[in-house]
């Protein structure tokens, strides 16, 4: 049984120290461990990671640049033959921490951009450190080094994307991935910035757009997506393959930097001390392979059933699939068997409104009927404008007593309207019957482990760093 479980991505939080205090942060990280594992043991966890068939870690943090070995700690991993990554602030990255990180085997860098520059310096709490991205951006092109980006999507800057995008294209990033931020850490104290459930639809259009774009890798986080009319599009870059649930304790893994190992680090990380409970072992007491292969070890998704699920999840024609979705998402939400984020729940939510307000027999979200090769097939690969000028996007306001049969298109993606039709049943949550529908519709695969991209968003394959310098 443990032989299908083989963690071929993950996170190590090389230190929970950090020279930025960002708003949303998770992990409410500033302050270093009191006991981070040293330089030796961070090598004896690369070997034991390697040994369990490891083909990508991300080093994070934190702040990794913050440990005085970080240079070291990235020497250390590549050397085992484990493709590394990190993601930086870029605080300390200058020319000669670009050119460093290169030559000791560092695969791809990934740097966090929150919008454009009043609201991203705003969140990270640091006039001017947007244009210290920038220049840490020019600094990796000069060194060779790819580098991505990874965006927490917040209220405060869905309309800042499309501009962002435009930027880091010209900037030469290889991908980008837009994630949702989550109730917990440093976010708990401003939720202002949690982006609704109710506006995950017009969120996917946004993001979808984006994709079809088509300049730039464009890759939603395990948090967004779950079998909505645009998953197909969403899932572009990672071979248009339907979401196949949370990864945590199956193929991801997450060590905290005092030892401790998690299926994701998403899952409650850092200063949440209600994140013990996720803790499998600690690599300090116990070997790597011995926390991995222990007999009910990640038994959330290892031994997951239907049953773990309620609301409208556990009713879900698509739960088999989707499992719930992100699960870190879930538990900092405090409904482990619910995923409230989820585009499908929410759309058959405002249809069910809708029903019972009278307005129709039974209502469906047009985008299930007009986007036939929307839902999960083969595809390819998120806004800085101020909010008060982005009076002409339609995306985040959407008129749901539209109901015509037209829907707009931009960049091929359908604007959702709601559709008055009795071709479909629904449930008491409003989720479509399947049963009566043609499941080829949305090509679904059960296999989903062609994601491209770690926990973080750093991408696992198409990304051979240029040729070296003659």
């Amino acid at each position: 049984m443990t032989g299908r479980f083989i963690p071929k991505k993950g996170v190590f939080e090389a230190t929970l120290g950090c020279n930025l205090r960002c708003l949303h942060c998770g992990s409410s990280a500033g302050i270093p461990r009191e006991d981070e594992l040293t330089t030796a043991e961070c090598a004896d966890l690369f070997a034991q990671l390697a040994a369990l068939g490891m083909e990508w870690l991300t080093i994070s943090g934190g702040e990794p640049m913050t440990r005085p070995d970080w240079a070291e700690l990235i020497a250390l991993c590549a050397k085992t033959g484990i493709r590394t990554g990190m993601i930086t602030n870029a605080v300390a990255l200058d020319l000669d921490a670009a050119l460093l990180a290169k030559r000791n085997g560092l695969s791809g860098i990934g740097f966090s951009v929150d919008g454009l520059p009043p609201t991203h310096d705003r969140v990270r709490g640091r006039i001017g450190h947007f244009q210290r991205l920038m220049d840490a951006m020019d600094h990796c092109a000069e060194a060779h080094l790819p580098f991505s980006v990874v965006t927490t999507l917040n209220n405060d800057n869905l309309n800042e994307l499309d501009g962002l995008y435009d930027i880091l294209v010209t900037k030469g990033a290889y991908a980008w991935q837009v994630q949702l931020g989550s109730d917990m850490g440093n976010m708990r104290h401003h939720p202002q910035l949690l982006v609704s459930p109710r506006r995950m639809p017009e969120l996917e259009q946004r993001v979808a757009r984006l994709i079809r774009r088509g300049a730039l890798r464009v890759y939603p986080g395990d948090s967004l997506g779950y079998f909505g009319p645009l998953e197909k599009v969403l899932r572009t870059w990672t071979g248009g393959a339907c979401f196949g649930g949370c990864g945590a304790g199956i193929r991801n893994i997450g060590i905290e930097s005092n030892g401790n190992v998690k299926g994701c680090l998403s899952i409650l990380p850092g200063n949440n001390e209600e994140g013990d409970r996720w803790v499998e072992g600690n690599i300090r007491q116990t070997s790597l392979a011995e926390i991995w292969h222990r007999p009910g070890a990640f038994a959330y998704n290892r031994e997951w059933t239907p049953a773990s699920l309620s609301g409208a999840c556990g009713d879900c024609r698509f739960a088999q699939r989707c499992k719930g979705g992100c699960m870190g998402k879930r538990v900092s939400d405090g409904s482990e068997g619910e995923n409230h984020y989820c585009s499908t729940r929410e759309l058959a939510l405002r249809a069910l409104e809708k029903r019972r307000t009278g307005v129709a027999a039974a209502a469906v979200v047009a985008g299930f009927a007009v986007a036939a090769g929307g839902g999960c097939d083969t595809v390819d690969d998120p806004d800085p404008r101020p909010q008060d000028s982005d009076t002409s996007d339609t995306a985040s306001e959407v008129d749901t007593s539209d109901t015509s049969s037209d829907p707009v298109v931009m960049y091929g993606v359908p604007e959702y309207g709601i559709w008055e039709t009795d071709t479909f049943n629904v449930d008491e949550y409003g989720i479509m019957d399947t049963e009566t529908m043609d499941v080829s519709l949305y090509a679904i695969i059960p296999d989903t482990d062609t994601t491209a991209v770690d926990v973080y968003g750093i991408p696992i394959y198409n990304m051979a760093p240029p040729d070296e310098e003659k």
